[in-house]
Formats: structure tokens, sequence, C-alpha cells
């Protein structure tokens, strides 16, 4: 359906592991009013999971089932199920990675982006999904960073995560430490950079980002005494984006940035690695924290934990940070309508 057939947006959401939190904390974000007024949703899964989520739940759930997203068009329905798949009934007792989970979630991802990539729909919201299931399943993809990397055939993708007080992008994501020096370039954090600040002026209202750049050693390498990367890759790439008329401080060290954050002197830190950023921002906002794709040509967001599987069917999963993950993609579609 053409985009500017609809009155509201229509925001897809992805099931994840079928064996984790994912079908639950769906159900559970869809029952709130606010969610519900703010946009149309689909869901691309499995009817049989969503039921057999929400039997158990008790909660109540209307939809429609359909085969095709062109389907939507002429329903009056606000919520829709794209049921891709077939799921055995003994899937969701295990709790566990496995093949059929793996491949079922990579399926549905992928058939995500598709929908997104034609415009079919206005955001793209991922439930979580296990690296260790979808290689299980065939998939060697790292996770849904580099999923949405590929399949929306772009060179470089920036993954942003927000919560609380905290906004932080990565220069590098889901790699071994060991890694992470000899794949720091000044390029690749000049465009962290620059991705960052741009998206912060087209999304949060930011006009003049300011942002701080981290070090990747200890005390942002103490002049070289403990590391000589600030020197080579990282001050360079400072200096680039400063030409450019960005606001960047750096390198700083990453022990006292955050702090910093939260005493209002920076919008967003750029760190080198995975666990140098996630970290204090779970620390932070572990309930509501979202991840964001940066670099691709739609929004995308997800909440940022874990399938979870030592809670999943036990009606305890916490479904703050994906109320705030639509919350985000419908904020954020909204920026782009107005564009």
């Amino acid at each position: 359906m053409a985009k500017d057939k609809r009155s509201k947006l229509l925001i897809g959401i992805t099931m994840g592991d079928p064996c984790g939190i994912g079908p639950e904390i769906i159900l559970k974000s869809l029952k709130s009013t606010t969610i519900r007024k703010s946009a149309n949703y689909v869901i691309i899964g499995s009817d049989e999971v969503l039921e057999r989520t929400a039997k158990p739940l008790k909660i109540p759930v209307s939809y429609q089932t359909i085969s095709h997203i062109s389907e939507i068009e002429d329903s009056k329905q606000s919520l829709f199920l794209l049921s891709i798949g077939n799921v055995k009934s003994s899937l969701m007792k295990q709790r566990k990675p496995t093949m059929e989970g793996g491949d079922l979630s990579a399926q549905w991802v992928l058939r995500g982006i598709n929908l997104a990539m034609t415009r079919y729909i206005d955001a793209l919201v991922t439930a979580p999904i296990c690296k260790e299931a979808i290689h299980l399943g065939g998939y060697g993809y790292p996770g849904h960073t580099e999923m949405l990397r590929i399949f929306s055939g772009v060179e470089r993708v920036v993954m942003l995560m927000v919560g609380g007080k905290l906004r932080v992008a990565f220069v590098t994501t889901h790699v071994a430490l060991k890694d992470v020096p000899h794949l720091l370039t000044v390029e690749n954090i000049f465009e962290t950079i620059t991705m960052s600040n741009d998206n912060l002026k087209k999304y949060f209202n930011l006009n003049k980002p300011r942002i701080a750049v981290c070090g990747l050693n200890p005390h942002a390498g103490e002049e070289g005494i403990f590391g000589d990367e600030e020197r080579k890759v990282i001050i360079p790439a400072i200096e680039k984006a400063r030409k450019k008329g960005i606001r960047c401080d750096g390198p700083v060290s990453a022990d006292t940035v955050f702090y910093r954050v939260l005493k209002d002197a920076y919008d967003l830190v750029v760190v080198m690695y995975h666990d140098q950023g996630a970290i204090p921002l779970k620390l932070h906002a572990f309930e509501t924290g979202v991840n964001i794709t940066l670099g691709i040509p739609f929004v995308r967001t997800s909440p940022d934990h874990g399938t979870a599987y030592d809670i999943a069917g036990k009606g305890i999963a916490n479904p703050r940070s994906m109320i705030e993950a639509i919350k985000m993609a419908a904020q954020m579609s909204h920026c782009t309508e107005r564009r």
C-alpha cells in the first residue's frame, strides 16, 4: 500500500526468536492505548506463536492475519499479523537457541527489511533474536545491525543506543575485542561522528549537537604511554569533523565521559567498541534502552536487551524497552514525514 494513502503510520514489528520473550513483550506493548493511537501495526511472525503466547498470559488481542501486506489496504483493522513459516507445536517449549527458531527469526527480519525498503511500512521495530540460534539456522550474520546493512544495500551503518540521558554511537559493534584496534580507521571514526551529528539534527531536534569522542585506551592513551590509537586515528578523525563544523571533543577518557554527559556536557558519546558504550548505557537505562540503526534508508529501532530464554513463557518479561522502541520508531517516522 502506498504511503500517501494511509492516514496513520504503519509500523512493522518482527517477532524475534519464537523461543524467547519477543512475542510476550510485543503483546504487552500493544496493550498500551498510547501505543495503539500512535500508529497501526503489522507483526511479522507466526500466528501460532502469538496465540500460544497470548492464551496463558490472558492478553486479549484482536488482529487480522494476512498472507500479503497488500491485504491491509482495504481493512479497517489497526493490528495485523503477517504469518510466515510453519512452527512446530513443540518449538516454544524449548526456551533455548534452536535451528528452527533461528531460521524463523531471520526470515521474519528479512521480510521486515524488504517491507521497509519497498515502503509498505513506515518503520521497522525488531524484537530480540539470538546470534547462536540464527547461526544454527544457517545464517552467518553477527546480528540485526549487520543484516540491516547488507539487505538495505548500504556500505556503512552506525548502531546508536539511546536510554535515559545517554546517547551512544559505536564505531565497531559485534567484533572480538582483540580485533578492535585493527578495525579503527580515521574514516570509520569520522563517518560515525558525521552520521551521528546528522541524525541528531534530523530526529532529536538538536541544531548543533555536542559530541564527545572516547579514546580507546585507558585515560585516552595518556599521551601515547598506553597506546597510540588516539594519536594515529582518533584525533585526526576529530579534527576532520571539526573542519566540517561539527562540535566534537576528544579523545575523552571513557571512565569520565558518561558522568559528564549526565551533567549535560554532551548530547552523544562516540565509543570505539561494544562494551565501552553498552555497559554504561545498560547500567543507566537497562529497562528503557533503545537500539537504533543509522545509515539505512528507513527507521529501525529495537529493545536494548536479548531473548531472555530463562524467563520466556513465565509472563514476567518487562515490556518497557519494547514500548520505548515503538515510541521512538513513531517519533522518528514523524520527523521523516515532516521533511
